[in-house]
């Protein structure tokens, strides 16, 4: 690790591979940055005069941009993360899968292995299986009170179940539908509390399809939206947080729905010119990315930058390695840097 800063250097901020410039001298900001050594074997990059898609797996160069001024929130200071230690926090109830071997059965008569899950309680030591042997199963997402899983049906065995997505209820061991072929056809769930977030492919297009919420306690299921980006990997389109659901629309405007209200908005941005998705909100912030990383407080309705790369790193060359997520007004993500994955965090402040 280099600990050696110089004070001359001229202090930006970065955008998960973007840059943002208009930048500070390092010796008046010297009071509000906390430097993190950068890593050894770091590669330079230069800078770019317009916004620059990495080629392959060589950065070619980054794009400065200026945060807006006199922006009502700001990040600040960047650290780097732990995450906590796995098996720190049991969780009395884990899911276990089963998958068969992929080699297929040719005997004839034989029964076709499916994806098996089972939910174990850790305090009592009993374990429940979800769905049957005429379909597999599949764990989607998991909360303290509820397991989202996917059945899908092999089309050959006899069975009362249909294919769809349904939630398994840990305390009371009860099972909900939350969504069944052949009305409709669910994907990629999210959940927060009682409330499901998903897509319905059924009648979709090529690439957008119909995005739902679904109450687990009361049954309600209501469209949000006819278009959502569904079908490209790693990417969040949509995200749910309390009452509020945020989403990337078939124009790429974010849009904002609150459950509490039942109103819903576009939040007034600049026309998205690289958006990609990967949204996340949580309270009343959302945050996305478009050329570089934004943010918005919804109470105030104040757009706001977000700097990725911690002072000292600016011109070195860094990769996203995970989007930015919020949660009660702290960011999250993390770059790589050589191949090696560096986790960061920073508060978001308002500007009283």
């Amino acid at each position: 690790m280099d600990k050696q800063f110089s004070l001359s250097v001229v202090v930006c901020m970065i955008i998960s591979g973007v840059v943002l410039t208009g930048c500070a001298s390092a010796r008046s900001a010297a009071q509000d940055v906390h430097l993190i050594p950068t890593p050894e074997g770091a590669v330079p990059v230069p800078p770019c005069d317009e916004p620059t898609w990495v080629v392959g797996e060589q950065e070619v160069c980054r794009f400065l941009v200026t945060p807006l001024p006199g922006e009502k929130v700001h990040v600040g200071t960047i650290i780097e993360f732990v995450p906590p230690v796995e098996g720190q926090q049991q969780s009395r109830y884990t899911v276990r899968e089963d998958i068969p071997p992929q080699e297929s059965v040719t005997e004839p008569g034989q029964v076709i292995p499916v994806k098996k899950l089972f939910v174990h309680d850790a305090e009592t030591g009993h374990e429940v299986r979800l769905g049957d042997d005429a379909g597999g199963a599949l764990f989607e997402t998991m909360t303290s009170e509820y397991v989202i899983w996917r059945y899908q049906w092999d089309g050959r065995t006899e069975t009362t179940r249909k294919s769809g997505l349904y939630a398994y209820i840990l305390e009371a061991g009860e099972e909900i539908t939350i969504a069944q072929q052949p009305d409709k056809d669910p994907w990629y769930p999210k959940i927060d509390n009682q409330w499901v977030l998903y897509t319905d492919a059924k009648e979709a297009g090529i690439y957008f399809a119909k995005l739902r919420v679904h109450n687990i306690t009361t049954g309600e299921d209501f469209l949000l939206t006819e278009g959502v980006p569904y079908n490209r990997p790693n990417r969040n389109y949509y995200a749910i947080s309390g009452n509020w659901i945020a989403w990337v629309d078939g124009s790429w405007a974010v849009r904002i729905y609150d459950l509490k209200s039942r109103a819903s908005r576009t939040l007034a941005v600049p026309k998205p010119q690289l958006l990609t998705g990967d949204v996340s909100i949580s309270e009343n912030i959302v945050v996305w990315w478009d050329r570089f990383w934004h943010g918005c407080d919804l109470q105030q309705n104040a757009l706001f930058t977000i700097p990725t790369v911690p002072p000292g790193w600016e011109n070195i060359s860094v990769k996203p390695a995970s989007p930015v997520t919020v949660k009660d007004d702290q960011l999250y993500w993390a770059l790589s840097v050589n191949d090696e994955v560096y986790r960061f965090t920073a508060p978001i402040i308002r500007n009283r």
